[in-house]
């Protein structure tokens, strides 16, 4: 609940996102002063960054999960070399 508070406050409309209608800003107190310029090329320099697709991380079991593929595809190579090299 926001009771009295004046805040500056920049809206960024960016309808290019598949993911926000709109952004809001509010302006710390210390630079409200600052140019309108400057405040306007902050925004949407962060808008842009959060219209990027978010980074999708790996699991704990997936890292293992994945090291283990690695590991049976090696060793299924190699005996399938062994394998060749007996008939040869």
């Amino acid at each position: 609940m926001i009771k009295g508070v004046n805040k500056q406050v920049l809206e960024v409309t960016s309808p290019q996102s598949p993911y926000f209608e709109r952004i809001i800003f509010f302006v710390r107190p210390e630079h409200q002063s600052a140019g309108e310029g400057i405040l306007k090329s902050e925004a949407e320099r962060l808008a842009a960054k959060a219209d990027r697709k978010p980074v999708s991380r790996k699991t704990r079991a997936q890292k293992w999960q994945t090291a283990a593929m690695l590991f049976l595809g090696a060793g299924a190579g190699a005996a399938l070399l062994l394998l060749l090299q007996s008939f040869v």
